[in-house]
């Protein structure tokens, strides 16, 4: 299957089952084709399409790749690196991607084409520990080798003979394990895993209540939820909830109250709903941003949490998001995204890629008593578990409380 591009999605996208693809596909499916007649119009539409379409083309290829057998895949790749000139950098990819196979067993020794694994694998760490920190090499693979590799699919591939003008190798599988040259086992980016805090709890906090439960042991290094849901369903709502729990830990947010103005009489409901009395003091509110995204990015510097409602109101692509996560890895991102009427978030679907944590807030009926927030993604804790809004508990609880309706029922906000 060639490349899905732009020019001929209608025509690919036939081949492929919607279905079948992940979620977050699926919705982008949905916004290309809501958003694309205005690809060569918007500049944040064609970038939140390219981005989409580069994912649905990771995804298709990795399917393929599913589709074969391990050591198929790698002398493949491997052929295809025929008369290629490789940097250092290129070859320790591939050697890595290797061992990493080997070690989780997806190739083991009595795999088809285990044997030409091992010979595959001992030449090129011989070339990579010849070669100097910025050198390259051309792979040129002999005729006969060549041949055999080329007809993988007969399943006659026969001993493999070896590169033209490189040294016979006699090393075993046993060296698939050992790391590739001493001298160069960082090269000033990694470091041992050892390295890491044997505590996995360590960098960790909790949420207290029924939003602990919800979201799970959290981790505030780029932390950042994405909220949506249709109207009225109790998105600013939550969010303040969310707020309150946040403070209670002792952290100062900032809300960029863009949809509803500061000194509307619903913000002060809001507050005295939801913010206890002890967490008022360590929560801000603002309903302009004078500066644009920089606002927001000053803001950054000064509160531990940062609430945005909504992420349209700021008028920059969907790409600016992750781009502030990573500007900003310590300050925790609390974003409302508005949805089309197609059911996806308004400007492209990458903040869903980007965020931790995904958040859909659910419309049940018109009372709001039984409208909930649900993570469709939970990088720390599971999926799929339903919050009340209405009684701030996990649904199975919140099913036997008895609290009445209150003066807050209708604001659905």
């Amino acid at each position: 299957m060639e490349q899905i591009s732009f020019q001929n999605y209608d025509h690919q996208i036939k081949k492929l089952d919607i279905s079948t693809l992940p979620y977050l596909l699926q919705e982008g499916n949905l916004f290309f084709k809501e958003a694309k007649s205005f690809y060569h119009q918007e500049a944040s539409v064609k970038e939140a399409i390219d981005l989409y379409l580069e994912k649905l083309n990771a995804h298709v290829a990795n399917q393929k790749q599913s589709e074969l057998p391990s050591t198929v895949y790698f002398i493949r790749t491997f052929v295809k690196m025929h008369n290629q000139q490789k940097n250092r950098k290129q070859l320790e990819e591939f050697i890595t991607n290797l061992q990493k196979a080997i070690e989780s067993k997806q190739i083991t020794k009595n795999a088809p084409y285990a044997s030409h694994i091992t010979q595959i694998q001992d030449k090129l760490i011989t070339q990579y520990n010849k070669l100097p920190q910025k050198g390259s090499i051309r792979l040129v693979i002999n005729k006969d080798w060549l041949s055999e590799l080329m007809q993988i699919n007969t399943h006659s591939i026969k001993t493999l003979s070896g590169f033209e003008s490189l040294e016979k190798n006699q090393s075993n599988i046993t060296k698939s394990h050992q790391r590739i040259d001493a001298n160069n086992k960082t090269n000033n980016l990694f470091e041992s895993i050892n390295a890491i805090d044997q505590s996995s709890k360590t960098n960790t906090f909790r949420l207290a209540g029924g939003l602990g439960e919800f979201l799970g042991d959290l981790e505030r290094f780029e932390l950042a939820i994405t909220i949506e849901g249709n109207q009225g369903s109790g998105k600013t709502r939550f969010t303040y909830q969310l707020a309150n729990a946040f403070a209670a830990l002792g952290h100062r947010i900032a809300i960029f109250s863009l949809e509803i103005g500061s000194k509307s009489d619903l913000i002060r409901r809001m507050k005295e709903a939801y913010i206890s009395i002890e967490n008022q003091s360590s929560v801000f509110i603002a309903d302009k941003l004078p500066e644009g995204i920089n606002t927001i990015k000053k803001a950054a510097n000064q509160f531990d949490v940062i609430v945005i409602d909504s992420w349209n109101k700021i008028g920059v692509s969907s790409l600016d998001f992750d781009s502030l996560r990573k500007q900003f890895p310590n300050t925790i991102f609390i974003v409302i995204f508005q949805r089309t009427t197609q059911k996806t978030i308004r400007g492209g679907t990458a903040p869903l890629y980007d965020a931790g944590i995904n958040i859909e807030v659910v419309k049940a009926d018109a009372s709001f008593k039984n409208n909930y927030a649900v993570t469709t993604k939970n990088r720390y804790g599971e999926t799929g578990i339903k919050f009340n809004i209405y009684h701030q508990q996990i649904e199975s609880e919140a099913n036997n409380n008895d609290i009445e309706s209150s003066e807050f029922e209708n604001l659905t906000y």
